[in-house]
């Protein structure tokens, strides 16, 4: 991902107003660190900035229905929202295993992300029907174009090669893995959560403020009449996406308007690469993932037969990495976390 450029607007959107919150947290001096000690937690080692006036706590009225569903969530989650935007702010983690399953490995680990205040993921609330609705074949082959009720993107079901990733090996069992800044994500619609929110509710939002939801209607029956984008309106329901067992996955194009900026979706939140990109390790198959933010994490996989694994523990200023190659070999590095707004990617420490 990259960072959005300034001169970029969205369509038919207004700014979010920061000075809202910056005079809430102000006169809220005792209420707004209980709320952020709540979620600080799961947040390591980034804390949620509520970049909306509105919370679940404070909801200034009825809680709008994008936030109802990623509700099910919010103890994971910073969660705020203004009068035109619903704001996501994680660490990029899921609360599921990751990585295991992939065949097609570039020899890249989750690690966390701020996604967080300015670097939260934001919907709109009032979405606009394009005109001219935007195709995600051949197009939107960086960044995500959706985001689960997990607070977990979701990216093109092609990888920024043109590849369809859950049909070449490059998905765990869980529709995801990581991209080159080492950023956990999924290429495919996360139906799993369905089991957490239920048949019928959105298990994702598409990035143009439309709800994404799994493969049937509430009722269990099988959509009908999707348009082009994979999506449909009826029953007073408004308009949503459906996911499919086979391509798209997730949706065919925004029925919404965006912004198409450098082959993504903008603005979108960046993720900052702690470590050089890897190269694909060919034969590899990643077989366990294990660990934790604060025990440190453990990834292994086969190759040849035998057994390596990466092991790595974060850092207030970065993480060491342990590599045990599967001839025995093993490689120490550790990455320092590159000063805000420095361009490339984190860098060893001398």
């Amino acid at each position: 991902m990259t960072t959005s450029t300034p001169d970029r607007v969205p369509c038919r959107t207004k700014q979010g107003t920061i000075a809202i919150l910056l005079t809430g947290l102000l006169l809220s001096s005792f209420l707004i660190p209980l709320a952020i000690a709540a979620v600080s937690p799961k947040l390591q080692p980034y804390t949620a900035g509520f970049p909306g006036p509105y919370t679940f706590g404070n909801p200034g009225g009825k809680i709008h229905p994008t936030a109802e569903a990623f509700a099910p969530f919010k103890d994971r989650l910073g969660l705020s929202w203004s009068e035109d935007y619903f704001y996501i702010e994680s660490n990029g983690i899921p609360d599921h295993q990751m990585m295991v399953g992939i065949t097609a490995w570039q020899q890249q680990v989750p690690l966390p992300h701020g996604y967080v205040k300015g670097n939260a993921w934001r919907l709109p609330l009032k979405p606009v029907p394009a005109a001219d609705p935007a195709m995600i074949k051949g197009r939107f082959l960086r960044g995500a174009i959706a985001i689960g009720v997990n607070g977990i993107p979701i990216f093109n079901p092609q990888n920024n090669r043109g590849e369809i990733s859950q049909e070449i090996g490059e998905l765990d069992q869980w529709g995801g893995h990581c991209g080159r800044g080492d950023d956990y994500h999924y290429h495919i619609a996360p139906l799993h959560l369905e089991k957490v929110v239920g048949i019928g509710k959105p298990v994702a939002y598409a990035l143009d403020g439309y709800p994404i939801l799994g493969l049937t209607e509430a009722d269990g029956t099988k959509p009908g009449n999707l348009d082009t984008c994979s999506g449909h309106d009826h029953d007073g329901l408004g308009y949503h996406y459906h996911a499919t067992e086979s391509y798209p996955y997730v949706i065919g194009g925004f029925h919404g308007e965006v912004v198409e900026a450098d082959g993504q979706v903008d603005p979108q939140p960046r993720a900052r690469g702690l470590r050089p990109a890897e190269r694909p390790l060919r034969g590899a198959t990643v077989t366990g993932f294990s660990g934790s933010i604060k025990e440190g994490y453990t990834l292994e996989y086969e190759i040849n037969g035998r057994s390596a694994s990466i092991q790595y523990q974060l850092s207030e200023t970065g993480a060491d990495f342990t590599y045990i190659n599967s001839d025995g070999s093993i490689r120490k590095e550790s990455y320092q976390n590159r000063p805000q707004g420095e361009k490339g990617k984190g860098r060893p420490k001398k």
